[in-house]
């Protein structure tokens, strides 16, 4: 099994942190399938989400269970 950047931090992430989580964990659930559908019809990047949304997704995702 893969370790993420996101089991290796240490400090809390910023926004481009929680990006790059979001993305590497998307990644690791892609198929091949879903790549080549990625470049016949393209995306949107996660930089143009808006910046509470990230924060929303990130903390559902990872965010501390109590």
């Amino acid at each position: 099994m893969r370790t993420t950047k996101e089991q290796m931090r240490e400090e809390a992430p910023d926004l481009d942190a929680m990006r790059y989580d979001l993305a590497e964990r998307e990644a690791m659930n892609m198929g091949v399938s879903d790549i080549i559908d990625l470049l016949l019809n393209g995306f949107e990047g996660l930089e143009l989400y808006p910046d509470a949304e990230i924060i929303e997704e990130w903390q559902e995702l990872f965010g501390k269970k109590d």
